[in-house]
């Protein structure tokens, strides 16, 4: 008798209910994420994601223009009665973290707006706290600056005692090689060139070179604190007068606002009076510039990248340092840290990810490992013990395996191919959560010897041996991040030299920030080479290179609609809706049907018209009028990539399947492509139900013209087209991408007609009359994945009774049977 494992297909972490459009597809909204908060969260209907979630609302400041003070109520009474009540401070930001466990139930919250002697009160909200709702409490600001020392160094060396450090150091490793490189800098030039914000040229050096002028002062740094050395302290103070004059604002301004704090705290006993006095003048400036523009304003804004990148941890930093010394640095250091517990991660959801892709993510070390270090070991705050930390790992393994490439989505994928990444999130994480699948990956990067965040080591007495560290016993060869959209589908995620990777990406965030266009778009390697993969160069955030053939729709393998992409914004949103990971098949459905529409963010139609790409048609622009785009994507293990796509619109239209490649691909008469890199081959079949015809081209629609400098090169790349013959409100594609080494032929497949293929011993079979409901199944002797249908027993089981929109995954191993059954899914976020 087989053993049954029944599996039920959950994506839902949480889900925020908001209003539906009027006669948007499916009834779904027009965004999932408002590009500035004017809904407070969480609201009823809504469960909490984490316990106790934190509560936040609309800006007056940026929406009114009023300074005004909030004041949070927070009770499982909707009277709010006292003593029952937990009832916060007046405040000027816009959100209120409760800090403390909640118990089980309805809860009810109202704020309070006062302007001067005028207030209003909004709500009451309520949402609902689980058994099972993931717990994360945190310190109050009160008992969190209560563990922050008065005396220093206290920042520079985490919180440890410097004596203790002195005695440590003296055996370590690496402390040797860290003062080494202080006496380097120590007698490395200074750079001196003046500061002039009218004079472009000047400020554009002055980026080139700060650098490498502030990894010689944090070498200085590290290096004095270990040897008290008098020549590094002259070092130190003569570089601190040349940066005393650069900005503190901004991204390289956030570098300077850091080395300027951690200096203070460093050489806090022995700087001269009037050193000290314009350190401290010249931090207090920077203090009060962003308590002046932030707190009420800057944390309702979806998107801000600079600001989260660094500048909330370099104040952060500035804060930490000198809050006994200056006025502004109390409440800078409260609002940086509530603000941190409130919207961390930011363009994340809990359950991992993060929503711009790894081109852009190394700049968030800052904030990820250097400012949660802080909160951490300054102030008793172990923010690592968020769920986002915990699945961090699993995010470097399954989206940017070593040896590897990344998943390839968002600015900078070109630059940032390689999946040799996240060494030092990887060394903390691994040491801070004892967790071994970062301590393995980090062994993967670094073979016996690491140096990577050598401070912290040194500091925290560190001694790894990564020289036998054990993989994970039997890892999922799949991992979704419903809350970013995304999914990894492999076949051997911990061997890149043998793995097949399929990426794929629909996401509740859009295409804001540096996000692309791409919803239902999907990347492919094989043997740590990319295959079919996203194209076009990071010349610019904005140029037509970078509006049209980078971030555009055109540039991914995904589709086109009449001509046109998806719109940019957080209104361009798509999000997956099925997935499934088995031993033989890995499988994700993602829903696209709400990106086909105008571009209305006002960000976006300024960078087009900036980058003369006309919001017409012509560009690709346009209103698609789509009522559903599906597409079904499986890996069936280890070399078969399906891909099924299922379209409807309110209109007849064109519709084109893109392919991408770095190789020049060969193109034959009936549309087969064949693909030889040199270590890998594919062939590829597409069918749909319409005629097709495919084209090849090596020119992006607007070229990459590299005038800034970037690359060594800009290689051409290759894009393949496979456009219907005639218009029709309803379409099928289904694509068959066989995979193989290079001098072997693949696994040959045969197309037996009406969208049946044979593919070793698989057999692939789709609806492609676009007149009749969406059907696909992959069924082999060992597993078998239908999708929307199918028989009512298999491997000579009773199925669960047939589903109109699902998929079901049947696998057979030994005397086991699994069944996984997928519905649809809303959105998380």
């Amino acid at each position: 008798m087989n053993k049954w494992k029944i599996i039920a297909g959950v994506l839902c972490v949480g889900v925020v209910v908001m209003a539906a459009a009027s006669g948007s597809p499916g009834g779904m909204p027009p965004y999932l994420y408002e590009e500035w908060r004017q809904s407070p969260a969480p609201v009823p209907g809504n469960d909490a994601l984490v316990n106790p979630p934190s509560l936040q609302w609309a800006s007056v400041k940026h929406f009114e223009k009023r300074s005004v003070q909030y004041r949070v109520e927070l009770s499982q009474d909707e009277n709010f009665p006292a003593g029952k009540t937990i009832r916060g401070q007046l405040q000027r930001w816009c959100f209120f973290n409760p800090h403390q466990k909640l118990a089980s139930g309805v809860w009810y919250w109202r704020y309070e707006i006062q302007d001067g002697k005028s207030s209003v009160t909004k709500g009451p909200y309520s949402f609902v706290i689980k058994d099972n709702t993931p717990v994360f409490e945190s310190p109050d600001f009160e008992t969190f600056l209560a563990g922050v020392a008065k005396t220093h160094p206290r920042v520079i060396t985490l919180g440890r005692d410097l004596a203790d450090i002195h005695k440590s150091a003296a055996t370590h490793p690496l402390a040797a090689s860290m003062i080494e490189k202080g006496q380097a800098a120590a007698k490395a030039p200074v750079y001196y060139g003046p500061l002039d914000d009218a004079d472009p040229a000047k400020a554009k050096a002055l980026t080139r070179v700060s650098n490498n002028e502030v990894l010689r002062f944090h070498s200085l740094v590290d290096a004095y604190v270990l040897t008290g050395d008098a020549a590094m302290r002259e070092a130190l103070l003569t570089r601190i007068d040349v940066l005393l004059t650069w900005p503190t604002d901004d991204l390289l301004g956030s570098k300077v606002l850091t080395c300027l704090s951690k200096a203070y705290d460093a050489l806090y006993s022995t700087i001269p009076p009037q050193v000290r006095k314009r350190m401290l003048a010249v931090i207090a400036g920077q203090l009060e510039h962003g308590l002046k523009a932030w707190p009420g304003d800057k944390e309702g804004r979806q998107v801000e990248n600079h600001f989260w990148q660094m500048e909330l941890a370099g104040n952060f930093t500035a804060a930490l340092a000198t809050v006994h010394d200056l006025e502004p640095a109390n409440e800078m250091l409260e609002y940086t840290y509530e603000l941190f517990l409130a919207r961390f991660p930011n363009l994340a959801a809990s359950d991992g990810g993060w929503a711009e892709g790894f081109g852009y993510f190394g700049v968030n070390k800052s904030a990820v490992v250097d400012m949660a270090l802080l909160m951490k070991k300054i102030g008793g705050a172990d923010v690592f013990k968020m769920q986002w930390y915990q699945n961090l790992p699993d995010y470097y393994i399954y989206f940017a395996p070593v040896g590897g490439r990344i998943d390839g989505f968002g600015d900078m994928h070109d630059r940032v191919g390689e999946g040799d990444v996240g060494q030092n999130s990887m060394l903390v994480l691994g040491v801070e959560n004892q967790d071994p699948k970062a301590i393995f990956r980090l062994s993967q990067m670094a073979g016996k010897d690491v140096d990577v965040e050598a401070w912290y080591q040194v500091v925290e007495n560190l001694h790894l041996d990564l020289s036998k560290v054990p993989a994970p016993a039997e890892p999922p060869q799949a991992r979704m991040f419903a809350g970013v959209g995304l999914a990894a589908l492999h076949s051997d995620v911990l061997d890149s030299s043998r793995d097949t990777a399929v990426y794929f990406r629909s996401s509740p965030f859009g295409a804001k920030g540096h996000m692309h266009a791409n919803q239902n778009a999907f990347n492919l390697s094989r043997k740590g080479e990319p295959l079919f993969y996203s194209t076009g160069y990071y010349t610019s955030f904005c140029d037509p290179h970078a509006m049209s053939s980078y971030r555009h729709t055109r540039a991914h393998n995904t589709i086109l609609v009449n001509g046109c992409g998806q719109a940019y914004g957080h209104e361009g949103y798509g999000w997956i809706k099925r997935f499934a990971n088995g031993s033989r098949i890995g499988y994700a459905c993602g829903d696209a049907t709400m990106a086909y529409r105008p571009t209305v963010d006002e960000q976006f139609l300024d960078m087009m018209e900036t980058s003369n790409q006309p919001n017409t048609r012509e560009y690709g622009y346009g209103d698609s009028m789509l009522k559903l785009f599906e597409r079904h994507v499986m890996l069936l293990h280890p070399d078969t990539v399906v891909v099924y796509d299922v379209l409807e619109s309110e209109q007849d239209s064109d519709w084109t399947l893109l392919l991408h490649t770095m190789k020049p691909p060969g193109l034959d008469p009936a549309g087969l492509l064949r693909l030889d890199t040199g270590k890998n081959v594919a062939e590829v079949y597409v069918s749909g139900s319409q005629p097709l015809k495919a084209s090849l081209t090596d020119e992006f629609f607007s070229p990459a013209i590299d005038f800034k400098k970037k690359y060594k090169a800009t290689p051409r790349q290759y894009h393949l087209s496979y456009v219907t013959q005639g218009k029709s409100k309803s379409m099928r594609f289904l694509t068959v991408l066989q995979l193989g080494d290079q001098g072997a032929a693949p696994v040959p497949v045969e197309d037996q007609g009406n969208g049946t293929f044979r593919v070793g011993d698989t057999m692939v079979r789709a609806e492609l009359d676009a007149s009749k409901p969406a059907r696909l199944s992959a069924q082999s002797d060992k597993a078998c994945l239908y999708i929307n249908d199918w028989p009512s027993e298999v491997f000579g089981e009773q199925l669960p009774p047939v589903s109109a929109s699902a998929t079901l995954l049947v696998e057979k191993n030994g005397a086991e049977v699994s069944v996984q059954r997928l519905a649809n899914q809303p959105p998380v976020y």
